[in-house]
């Protein structure tokens, strides 16, 4: 039992090595959102899901080895329980991972949350400025009258008086 809480020890520190990761890459992307670099962008979400999949191979380890310890796909408090029982001198470096864990997620959260944000912010943006355009270059066929003259003018129109003559 000692080795299987050695190896997740081991799966623990490599999913916070993962996780520190992907902490770095949504801060830089927070950084390219506020600067406003969209090409970079798609680097660092590649980046990002190339973590993610490394963080999902290590979630499946560790529920397997959940299984061998107790059973069923168990949490971090049923790994500190059960160690506190059989192997006491583990208890500690687990439950210093979780707290570690845990820090990071809350920290994780609030990144991805942020750059939700950013990212909503600069679709408004970009609406508002693709409406401009649109404005800009759109007809008003109210004001043209048949000539292509404005008709909010207080002048003749000449092209009246020249079709006249």
């Amino acid at each position: 039992m000692e080795n299987s809480f050695k190896k997740l020890i081991k799966i623990l520190d490599k999913e916070l090595e993962a996780y520190t990761q992907l902490r770095d890459l949504f801060q830089e992307k927070k950084e390219l959102l506020k600067k406003a670099k969209s090409d970079d962008l798609g680097i660092v979400d590649n980046k990002i899901l190339a973590v993610n999949e490394r963080i999902v191979k290590l979630n499946t380890e560790q529920k397997n080895l959940s299984i061998e310890l107790l059973n069923k796909d168990g949490v971090m408090s049923d790994f500190i329980s059960l160690a506190e029982e059989n192997c006491p001198e583990l208890k500690e470096a687990l439950m210093l991972r979780k707290v570690k864990i845990c820090n990071i997620s809350e920290q994780l959260v609030l990144l991805n949350n942020q750059n939700v944000e950013l990212i909503k912010h600069g679709i408004i943006i970009t609406n508002k400025m693709l409406e401009t355009i649109v404005n800009a270059f759109a007809p008003q066929g109210s004001i043209y009258n048949g000539a292509g003259k404005t008709t909010d003018t207080c002048n003749l129109d000449m092209w009246t008086i020249n079709e006249q003559i």
